[in-house]
């Protein structure tokens, strides 16, 4: 266990976001957080992230509590890629992905080769070393997540936050982020909308309303109670042959 989140609150403007939330998070494990929009996915990560605290509980990182650390110490340990992740246009691919650096660089620890080096890590390990020199202007859809997602494993972090990372992509970009995100062999949260792609996490968060409904196994907590009570669906299994994975349809309840 290296991340979590112990009873926590958030309200905003007086309307409560997440309410009595716990989970954790281990080492090298890919949980997914799914839900309804409005379920407080965001601001589960935004808390597990440290950009916001809750208004009461706590979230613990490596066994201290985050708000007794600095943004620069939670940035060495968490990189979060959200969901509006964006960067300027005159700019190449591999100076866009060097900005994950920053956290490690001061006066004390200029930019170095070691820097280099973490950079060129992080372009091959979500393949795009061969972009390295692109403009990002000139980036596909499914190159830009890509690329996002390398600027945050530049950070050399523990745990990977990505916000619905497959919003907006085609299918096969979709498909290709997911092997990438569970081949990294990093700590990774990880919220979805689709719950076929969800099957794929190794442990699911379930959220409705700002609450925490369920957590375990993708095949247990994406039962027919919690799939008609929070999104309002039932399902059929169906076994794909190819791999035998299961896979999901799901209808409206009438």
């Amino acid at each position: 266990m290296i991340l979590e989140a112990r009873h926590v609150r958030r309200r905003v403007r007086g309307r409560t976001l997440l309410d009595d939330v716990s989970l954790t998070i281990s080492t090298g494990e890919v949980l997914g957080l799914v839900g309804p929009n409005g379920s407080g996915k965001s601001t589960l990560m935004r808390l597990l992230a440290g950009l916001v605290r809750p208004d009461r509980g706590h979230v613990i990182l490596d066994g201290r509590p985050m708000a007794d650390l600095s943004q620069r110490e939670i940035a060495r340990r968490i990189a979060l890629v959200a969901q509006s992740a964006e960067t300027a246009d005159r700019i190449t691919v591999r100076d866009a992905v060097a900005l994950g650096r920053t956290p490690w660089l001061d006066a004390l620890s200029p930019w170095s080769a070691q820097d280099d080096a973490e950079v060129a890590h992080a372009l091959r390990r979500v393949d795009l070393a061969h972009l390295a020199l692109r403009d990002w202007s000139t980036l596909s859809g499914g190159e830009r997540q890509r690329a996002h997602i390398a600027r945050a494993l530049a950070q050399t972090p523990q745990i990977l936050l990505l916000d619905e990372p497959t919003n907006h992509l085609d299918i096969r970009h979709q498909l290709s982020v997911l092997d990438l995100v569970g081949g990294l062999g990093v700590s990774t949260v990880i919220a979805l909308h689709d719950l076929n792609h969800a099957m794929r996490c190794d442990r699911l968060a379930v959220l409705q309303d700002g609450r925490l409904q369920a957590l375990g196994p993708p095949a247990e907590v994406l039962n027919p109670a919690i799939l008609a009570q929070v999104f309002g669906v039932r399902a059929s299994a169906l076994i794909d042959p190819q791999d035998g994975s299961r896979i999901m349809r799901f209808h409206p309840i009438d």
